[in-house]
């Protein structure tokens, strides 16, 4: 008897050496037999005989050791299911915000990929037009801001950002003779307002030396009207120098009462001045302030733009966000249109186990748990040359899926034991998207089980049908 071993199952066999043994017997038992019989039987119908009983024996005897082998002889029973070399988390997909159209791909499928390394350059369009467009705005409101804001605090001159005046010199030079020209302008209505308060200044301090030289003059002609008076009682005087002496003392007292009700004009006329010159100065602080408060917003609003458009334009550049393998590139020609969010790159991270992801069989759901040992196999027709990966089930799907072709299946991920087959110096990496097939080992049973359990099924549902 030659060694039974399984075919197309794979295993090892645990009872070879114990059918061996058994077959050994029965051959030495039916030699000895054959023997006995020759000594008993001399003529040519003995001899007939004998080979048709020699030929009965050794059926029988070949029956016996094969059932003897396949009562020991162990097969591995397996749930056999395709499977594909996947990445152990989840693909990384990199997307495009806004989309745009593809100017330039620099990867492949397959290609080793680093963090922050180009892959993909679509076109520009109108976004660097307009960054250009609002970085002018936004320098030249700088510029203008620095300006109001000196105004609006009276400085000297304009304070820009560091470096401003150097990287700007021509906003900068425009800025500072703007500046020049306001504060000239203002120095002016200044200038005029101060001489129209020292005028009026000047006026009450007229005012004030009239009166005095007035009350003066009242209080000698008030003596000489007394003198006068004595004199003209004693017939010394005329009547016309006296009289005369009174219409120079109604005189000056006319004039005091003037002065005196000039004196709270000339007052309020220098109070106004002088308000009105407080009052040029603080509305060019207050027009500063407001167009400043106006500048400073606009600014405000053109920084987060060019921001955006900035942002926005470095997005034209798509750069892989980890180390790792291009999967699968979902744009394949220049001048295409990338749609606003498409997948663009799906790439694996290196840094991701590689693990199986095995469709299997609903019929065979009761017999694989996690934990079980799994065999991985290329699923091609030279796999041989590769041998094999030792696995083991890590996860079962609690739900079934269904494929577009309506196939349904539990998904069965299996870890392996390593990261490639070898064939002699050869190495044959697992890649993600690589197509194999895992054979999980569900249990053991005999030759004889394997050749008894269709029958015995079917006559435990025999008779049973309406």
């Amino acid at each position: 008897m030659g060694e039974g071993r399984a075919t197309g199952r794979p295993g090892e066999s645990g009872g070879a050496g114990n059918s061996r043994n058994a077959a050994a017997r029965g051959g030495a038992v039916l030699g000895r037999l054959t023997d006995a019989m020759r000594a008993g039987n001399g003529g040519p119908g003995d001899e007939a005989n004998l080979a048709a009983r020699m030929f009965l024996w050794l059926c029988a005897a070949g029956c016996a050791a094969f059932l003897v082998w396949a009562a020991l002889f162990r097969l591995d029973i397996v749930s056999m299911a395709q499977g594909e070399v996947i990445p152990s988390t989840k693909l990384k997909s990199v997307q495009h915000l806004e989309g745009g159209i593809v100017r330039e791909i620099l990867v492949r499928e397959g290609d080793a990929v680093t963090p922050g390394q180009s892959l993909v350059i679509l076109e520009e369009t109108s976004t660097g037009a307009s960054v250009e467009e609002l970085a002018v705005r936004t320098t030249s409101l700088t510029a203008e801001v620095a300006r109001l804001d000196a105004q609006a605090r009276m400085l000297n001159a304009p304070e820009f950002p560091e470096g401003f005046a150097k990287e700007h010199p021509d906003l900068a030079e425009q800025a500072q003779r703007l500046f020049a020209a306001s504060r000239s302008l203002l120095e002016s209505e200044l200038a005029e307002q101060r001489e129209n308060v020292v005028q009026r200044e000047q006026d009450i301090k007229e005012i004030h030396a009239r009166n005095r030289n007035n009350a003066e003059s009242l209080r000698l002609v008030r003596e000489q009207i007394a003198l006068s008076d004595e004199l003209l009682r004693d017939n010394l005087t005329t009547r016309y120098k006296h009289l005369a002496f009174l219409r120079e003392q109604s005189q000056l007292v006319s004039k005091i009462e003037q002065d005196r009700a000039a004196l709270p004009r000339a007052e309020s006329a220098l109070a106004e001045a002088r308000e009105k010159l407080a009052r040029i100065e603080r509305s060019y602080r207050e027009d500063a302030a407001q167009e400043l408060r106006k500048a400073r917003q606009e600014l405000e609003e053109f920084t987060q733009r060019l921001l955006r458009y900035k942002d926005s334009l470095r997005r034209t550049v798509i750069r892989s966000p980890v180390e790792g393998v291009v999967k699968t590139l979902h744009i394949v020609t220049i001048g295409g249109v990338v749609k606003p969010g498409m997948t663009i790159v799906d790439i694996v991270p290196s840094s991701d186990r590689l693990v199986v992801e095995a469709h299997l069989p609903i019929s065979d759901i009761g017999y694989v748990q996690e934990g079980q040992s799994a065999i991985v196999r290329l699923a091609s027709q030279d796999a041989a040359r590769f041998g094999k990966l030792p696995g083991r089930v890590v996860q079962v799907s609690p739900d079934t899926f269904t494929t577009p072709e309506g196939q349904t299946f539990y998904s069965v991920r299996i870890e392996t034991d390593g990261d490639s087959f070898r064939h002699g110096e050869f190495e044959y990496k697992l890649i993600p998207g690589m197509l194999v097939l895992a054979y999980i080992h569900t249990g053991q049973r005999t030759v004889l089980e394997y050749l008894t359990d269709p029958f015995l099924g079917s006559m435990g549902q025999a008779m049973q049908e309406r």
